[in-house]
């Protein structure tokens, strides 16, 4: 079980507790959240039609966030690489060489603040034979954690399908509907959800193409996505996305 997962799976205190407790912090899963979204936005079409994304990644965080991630060792870094190409196998993205993630100090930013720098490396080995860290710099270099994985993507990928999503909540797991699954407490909503913070219609689940949407109905308490209020605004939702409605809490996952 890789770490994103193990955030996933109820233990998140156990996991970060590096990062909690501390306001404006960023963790795992904010640092995999964001990637993901970088990966969207920088997605270009080549001249034979395939989607591309960046292979290097680089993320620059904090001193003080630095100093929690460097706990974590190169391990955070090979999870997230895993997750970068896992993310690319979903979308139907295409890489162009193994994925590499690195971790860097920047004094510039304030603790929460995170920048991503993504681009190809045409050079790198695809066959690289398996995940590598790098070794640690000396100490008048600003200090980096580095990981790689072989590229899985194919060059030439097919066109991207259509995920199906679904919401894991309370040991149950519900297929999301292809046009549109409510979620509340009435009992005729598509999921059922028994929790007194929970409106009758509280949140409405969409399917866009490859995307899914996540939209708040008007809601007393609010829905969350990652930690994000929505209220009136939407937002796309990742595979692994956490969404909290009054006390319950649901995984939302692509396959």
């Amino acid at each position: 079980m890789g770490l994103l997962d193990t955030l996933e799976r109820g233990i998140e205190k156990a996991v970060r507790g590096a990062f909690s407790g501390r306001g404006g912090s960023v963790g795992p899963v904010e640092i995999a959240t964001a990637v993901r979204r970088h990966m969207d936005r920088e997605s270009s079409t080549a001249a034979n039609g395939a989607a591309l994304v960046p292979n290097l990644y680089k993320i620059r965080l904090s001193e003080d966030d630095f100093t929690e991630a460097k706990k974590y060792g190169t391990a955070l870094a090979e999870e997230l690489c895993g997750e970068i190409v896992r993310h690319a196998d979903s979308q139907g993205y295409t890489l162009l060489g193994p994925v590499k993630a690195t971790f860097v100090k920047n004094t510039e930013l304030r603790r929460g603040q995170m920048s991503i720098e993504g681009q190809n490396d045409r050079d790198l080995d695809p066959a690289a034979p398996k995940p590598h860290a790098s070794v640690p710099r000396p100490a008048h270099a600003p200090p980096a954690a580095t990981a790689a994985l072989p590229q899985r993507a194919r060059r030439n990928a097919p066109a991207p399908h259509r995920p199906a999503g679904t919401l894991k909540h309370d040991g149950r797991t519900y297929a999301l509907e292809e046009h549109r699954t409510v979620i509340g407490r009435s009992s005729t909503a598509d999921i059922t959800i028994s929790d007194t913070g929970v409106s009758r219609k509280h949140l409405e689940v969409t399917q866009a193409g490859s995307r899914w949407i996540a939209r708040d109905l008007g809601s007393t308490n609010g829905s969350y996505v990652d930690g994000q209020e929505l209220r009136s605004a939407e937002t796309e939702l990742y595979d692994g996305a956490v969404i909290t409605l009054g006390n319950a809490r649901m995984h939302f996952r692509l396959s």
